[in-house]
């Protein structure tokens, strides 16, 4: 019995749906507004990741354009997403209003 081949996935567009997922980037955004010390950044990304990849794994699920081919690199996105969160965060912390 021999192994099922798997199509390779292009490095280029693992890189793309981590960095301009519109789930990473409004729930890292939206949660760097709302810290309130900068440790807890990461924790904003961590979170934008997740919802980044949540919405490719249901796109995946119901195969929608080429993400059936991004399933399997599932892990490489949200490694990408995770990074693009922190900077996401990052953008909205420094953005959010003072209310001191």
């Amino acid at each position: 019995m021999d192994p099922d081949i798997q199509a390779n996935v292009p490095l280029i567009e693992v890189l793309l749906y981590g960095v301009l997922n519109p789930a990473t980037i409004i729930v890292a955004f939206m949660l760097g507004q709302r810290v309130d010390e900068k440790n807890k950044l990461i924790i904003a990304a961590f979170a934008g990741a997740v919802a980044g990849v949540a919405v490719l794994y249901i796109a995946t699920f119901l195969r929608v354009w080429d993400a059936p081919t991004l399933g399997r690199a599932i892990a490489g996105v949200f490694i990408v997403s995770l990074a693009a969160g922190f900077i996401y965060a990052g953008a909205g912390y420094l953005m959010r209003r003072k209310t001191d």
